[in-house]
């Protein structure tokens, strides 16, 4: 049962957060759409926290001094960070947690930096969709399917983002040393993970998006959302005789781990949220 008041301020501003957080990842022409989408997504993440700590606990989510004070910023009680928050909720999946610990590092690293090459929303897409789609499940879980912001959402338009190899080695040399940095980082952290946290949806959701070539049926939707984990055996091996098809028109991302046994693909685009 929701509290009204805070609980439901708290939460409401939470998917405010969350829902900014799409619309400038969204925005083809914004330069600093990975700072902005980690940042609110790490804003909306730590209210939905608070929402359900108020909720559940009431309103004892701050920290407190040696002497049994609460800890103040600028006469304000400091509140739990997302970090303290994952630890006291404990009800995360080891893949959940890891892709939020995963935006927690990075804004950290991105905090005091302008990244505006667009390598680093390509290579993290899949972490930040599963954040987005975590998200939508944890509100949906704590607070109901009435509280479910996937239907306030519309699909993007999208040009296509297959580039040749000479474009892709011209965009290498213009990387900075602070995205060469931050590149490193997300290839260390990756590889410092479980194969099992890392094959999970729930850390980085893969997407290759495939055109109907022909309508099936008048009322058919557009686009469909399909989760690997959710596919039968048949369907999965269907899936990979489409992708041994079309491989020449498949961007692949570098190898995290040259001893995983699957490569990972990736197609960058939209950020979408899906509760089916």
């Amino acid at each position: 049962m929701l509290r009204k008041g805070k609980t439901k301020s708290t939460l409401k501003s939470s998917i405010e957060a969350a829902l900014l957080a799409v619309e400038i990842y969204n925005k083809p022409r914004i330069s600093f759409r990975v700072e902005g989408f980690v940042t609110q997504m790490i804003i909306a993440w730590t209210r939905l926290f608070h929402a359900h700590f108020y909720n559940t606990i009431g309103d004892k989510y701050y920290y407190k001094l040696k002497n049994g004070r609460y800890d103040t910023v600028d006469g304000e009680r400091k509140a739990w960070d997302l970090s303290k928050c994952i630890k006291k909720y404990k009800n995360l999946t080891d893949s959940m947690s890891a892709n939020l610990k995963f935006f927690i590092k990075l804004r950290n690293k991105i905090e005091h930096r302008h990244v505006e090459k667009s390598e680093i929303g390509i290579d993290i897409f899949g972490e930040c969709q599963s954040l987005l789609y975590n998200y939508e499940n944890l509100v949906v879980e704590l607070f109901g399917v009435e509280y479910s912001i996937n239907e306030s959402l519309a699909f993007s338009m999208q040009f296509s983002t297959i580039r040749t190899s000479e474009q892709m080695k011209a965009s290498k040399k213009m990387l900075s040393k602070e995205v060469k940095e931050i590149k490193s980082f997300i290839k260390n952290y990756r590889n410092s993970l479980s194969d099992d946290t890392f094959s999970n949806q729930e850390y980085s959701i893969k997407l290759i998006q495939i055109p109907k070539i022909s309508n099936t049926n008048r009322s058919d939707l557009a686009i469909e959302f399909v989760t690997w984990d959710n596919l039968s055996e048949s369907d999965k091996d269907d899936y990979n005789k489409v992708t041994t098809i079309i491989k020449n028109k498949i961007v692949k991302v570098e190898v995290i781990n040259p001893g995983r046994k699957k490569p990972t693909y990736v197609r960058s685009g939209p950020l979408k949220l899906s509760s089916g």
